[in-house]
C-alpha cells in the first residue's frame, strides 16, 4: 500500500457526507458498497476512487477465495479416495491465508480512510484508477491534482513525535541495508540445511532411527531401529516441495535483496512448512514400538505429537504476524 499523505481531503459529496466518512462506507460492505457508491456518488472523485478500489480489490479477492474454496472442496473429496491429503492441507492453508489477507486489508482500508489517509493498494489501485479514468474521462494526472495537496502548499511543521518517527524509519532502513551480510549468511545456511534434509529424507531416511548398543564380552554391537514406516512415502512429496522451494526462495532472496520480496518468501516458506507438518501429523509415519525400552516406546508418540502440534500453532501464529506486519509496514 502507498500512504501518499495524511491530509483530510475536503470537497462536495453527492451524499452530503465528508469524503473520509463516505470513503469509509465504500469499504464497509466490501465490493457491494463499492458498487453502491459508484452509483450514488457523482461529484467527489476521491470517494468514487475509494468505491472503485473497493470493488476491484475485494471483487478480485472474492473470486480468488471462491476458486480456492472450490479447490479445497475438491481436495477434501479426493483425499478420501487416494493419497491427496497433502493437497487438502495445502488448499486449506492457501484459503486461510487469503481470508486473513482480506480481513486485514478490509480493516486497514476502513481505518486509514476514515482518518483521511489516501491509501492505495498495489496493482488494485492502478486498475481501479484506469477504470475510473475511462468512466469519468479524467487522466491520472488530473486525478492527483484534484485529490492531492498542491505542491506549492508549504508543508506543516512536523511535531517532535512525527520527527522522531521519521528518524526511526530512517534508522530502520539503515539497519536493513547494513545487515545485508548477516542476511546473506543466514540464507546460505538455510540453503545448506535444506539440501542436507533433502538428501537425508530421500536417500538415508532409514538412519532416522533409535540406536542401542549391546555389549557382550567387551564387544559392543550397535542395533539400529528405524522409526519411519512405509507411510512416510505419503509425506515425502510435500516435504520435497517445501525443501526445494526453500532452496529456490532463499537463493532469490540473495539475488533480490528487497524487504517486501523477502517477507513474501518467508510467508510462503512458513505456509509450506505448516502444510508439511500437518501432513506428517495426519499420516504420522513413525513407529516407536521398535524401541526396546517399553517406557520410552510408550511415551514417545505423545511427546512427538505434542512437539509437532506446538510447531503447528507457533508457525500458524507466525504466518499471521508476518502477513499483518508486511501490510502495516508497506502501508507506512
Amino acid at each position: 500500500m502507498d500512504d501518499r499523505n495524511q491530509q483530510q481531503f475536503s470537497g462536495e459529496s453527492s451524499t452530503g457526507l465528508k469524503p473520509n466518512n463516505a470513503g469509509l462506507l465504500c469499504y464497509v460492505g466490501i465490493w457491494i458498497s463499492g458498487i453502491v457508491f459508484l452509483i450514488i456518488e457523482k461529484k467527489n472523485t476521491l470517494v468514487r476512487f475509494h468505491a472503485m478500489q473497493s470493488l476491484v480489490c475485494f471483487g478480485i479477492l472474492s473470486i480468488v477465495m471462491n476458486i480456492a474454496d472450490i479447490a479445497r472442496g475438491w481436495a477434501t473429496w479426493a483425499s478420501h479416495r487416494g493419497p491427496f491429503f497433502p493437497l487438502e492441507i495445502a488448499t486449506n492453508v492457501v484459503f486461510g491465508i487469503f481470508v486473513i489477507i482480506t480481513i486485514v486489508l478490509w480493516i486497514v482500508l476502513m481505518q486509514q480512510t476514515q482518518r483521511g489517509h489516501f491509501v492505495k493498494v498495489p496493482l488494485f489501485s492502478e486498475l481501479a484508477l484506469r477504470i475510473l479514468a475511462r468512466l469519468d474521462g479524467i487522466s491520472k494526472k488530473e486525478f492527483y491534482q484534484e485529490v492531492a495537496p498542491s505542491k506549492e502548499t508549504p508543508e506543516p511543521e512536523q511535531s517532535p513525535l512525527a520527527e522522531e518517527n521519521r528518524k526511526g524509519s530512517d534508522k530502520t532502513d539503515s539497519y536493513f541495508r547494513g545487515k545485508r551480510a548477516g542476511r546473506i549468511a543466514s540464507y546460505v545456511g538455510a540453503i545448506v540445511w535444506s539440501i542436507a534434509l533433502l538428501v537425508l529424507f530421500n536417500f538415508f531416511s532409514q538412519y532416522i532411527a533409535c540406536y542401542f548398543g549391546n555389549t557382550v564380552n567387551g564387544i559392543t554391537t550397535w542395533h539400529i531401529y528405524p522409526l519411519l514406516t512405509q507411510n512416510f512415502a505419503q509425506v515425502l512429496p510435500i516435504i520435497n516441495v517445501a525443501l526445494i522451494l526453500s532452496i529456490i526462495g532463499h537463493s532469490l532472496a540473495i539475488a533480490f535483496d528487497r524487504y517486501i520480496f523477502q517477507e513474501i518468501i518467508k510467508i510462503v516458506l512458513h505456509i509450506l512448512s505448516l502444510a508439511a507438518v500437518l501432513t506428517f501429523i495426519r499420516v504420522f509415519p513413525l513407529d516407536f514400538n521398535v524401541i526396546p525400552h517399553e517406557g520410552i516406546a510408550t511415551i514417545s508418540p505423545t511427546i512427538a505429537f505434542a512437539v509437532l502440534s506446538v510447531f503447528v500453532v507457533v508457525t500458524a501464529i507466525k504466518v499471521m504476524v508476518l502477513v499483518i506486519k508486511l501490510i502495516v509496514n508497506v502501508l507506512k
